[in-house]
């Protein structure tokens, strides 16, 4: 499976000095993610913001479900809340909570993340400055006294920083080979269909129709590449076709055993795909007022009609968005697109998922919801793979031009 550069919650404790205590006091633990001691009773604080790693690699899981048990957080800019909620890799959570009411005693907030260890984010009051502070005895006639030295006020205590998040590294090119299979859109080796390049060999390949771009890069649609996207172009008069349709496509094929189409998953569990890309170009049709589309990322199934894809779409009037279209049986030709579309023009940068969790299909852009399905009975007994890339959903007798797809970036889990 795909290994995925992750932003780390950074653990620090920051400690605050409080000047002489008893042995009894609360005191902040190394454990801490954050400490602020000699706070006011009853005030409100708020740690630092942080970037929490949820959703890629071993044992976690998209979205990681978040929750406090005291106090509230948020999610990036959002509103704070104490209700438990869903967290993507790479979101900055802050926390906050009330201090408790009472002089020297502590308020412990732990943050959970599903399949990360508790977070805890400690509060500690000051100590009662009546109590610890003896009355005043009355003093004597004030004598005469040299001018007092003027002693420097004391450096504060050291504060531990708070680090900044562990950057994710820019990508150098996606490693298609740990996803799986591409297909061009040409004919070219001798074999009937489409061309294909096992995923052995993608590290060492690169094409026309396939490559990673490098910074300043110019594609053949005039876009400017910034460094390791990697480009589909699609030709609509490409001649390499796969069985049973007469649309081109530059399209991985996601094999979970690499270089093996056998191995492949049904409808239990968590299985994501998350892509970020942009279409740079789309093909234009051969009719006056008819649409062009091309499909960027689908959930197929083995056998059958893909019941999920993620498409990119110009209208007849000109205007392009995303959607999505759920084929609502394993047969091609009875389908329903999603209810909601996402205005998107060409070369814009966008991200879209592909969720199906036992049974239960949703699709977004940008975190948008556009469409959520059962899938459990019309798909019963199936078995499914993801896809990626440059699908035309036009032909030579539709449409004319080509696609290109620039994928910045492609996330897979199963759970």
């Amino acid at each position: 499976m795909l290994g995925f550069n992750a932003i780390r919650f950074a653990t620090v404790a920051v400690l605050i000095a409080t000047g002489t205590a008893e042995a009894s006091l609360p005191s902040c633990s190394t454990t801490d993610v954050q400490c602020i001691a000699g706070v006011d009773p009853g005030s409100l604080q708020t740690s630092g913001t942080r970037a929490v790693a949820a959703g890629s690699g071993p044992g976690r899981i998209i979205p990681s479900r978040i929750s406090v048990d005291v106090g509230s957080y948020r999610i990036n800019n959002g509103a704070f809340t104490s209700a438990p909620g869903t967290v993507a890799n790479g979101d900055r959570v802050t926390l906050q909570v009330t201090a408790a009411q009472a002089y020297s005693t502590d308020i412990a907030q732990t943050l959970s993340i599903e399949g990360q260890p508790n977070r805890v984010f400690r509060v500690i009051t000051r100590e009662d400055l009546a109590v610890v502070a003896p009355e005043p005895e009355p003093e004597p006639a004030p004598e005469p006294e040299p001018a007092p030295e003027v002693t420097p006020e004391p450096e504060p205590a050291p504060v531990t920083p708070i680090p900044p998040p562990e950057a994710v590294p820019g990508t150098a090119g996606i490693r298609w080979s740990q996803y799986g299979k591409l297909t061009l859109p040409v004919d070219e080796d001798g074999k009937p269909g489409a061309d294909e390049i096992e995923a052995a060999d993608l590290d060492h390949y690169s094409s026309k129709y396939w490559y990673q771009a490098s910074s300043g890069q110019v594609t053949k649609a005039g876009y400017v590449a910034a460094g390791g996207e990697t480009v589909f172009w699609t030709p609509v008069n490409g001649g390499g076709t796969t069985e049973g349709t007469s649309f081109t496509r530059t399209e991985m094929r996601e094999q979970m055993s690499v270089g093996q189409n056998r191995v492949n998953w049904g409808l239990t569990g968590t299985h994501i795909q998350k892509g970020t890309l942009a279409v740079t170009s789309i093909q234009s049709p051969l009719k006056t007022g008819t649409r062009t589309l091309v499909i960027v990322g689908q959930l197929h199934s083995v056998g059958h009609a893909p019941p999920i894809k993620v498409f990119f779409q110009r209208l007849a009037n000109g205007t392009t968005e995303v959607m999505s279209n759920y084929n609502t049986k394993p047969v091609a030709g009875s389908s329903q697109n999603s209810p909601v579309k996402v205005a998107m023009r060409i070369g814009e940068k966008f991200s879209y998922e592909i969720r199906l969790v036992n049974g239960t299909v949703t699709t977004l852009v940008n975190g948008k919801v556009l469409d959520v399905r059962d899938m459990s009975k019309a798909w019963k007994g199936a078995e499914f793979f993801f896809k990626a890339g440059s699908y035309l959903g036009n032909d030579t007798q539709t449409a004319k031009g080509a696609a290109e797809v620039l994928y910045s970036s492609i996330e897979v889990s199963h759970q």
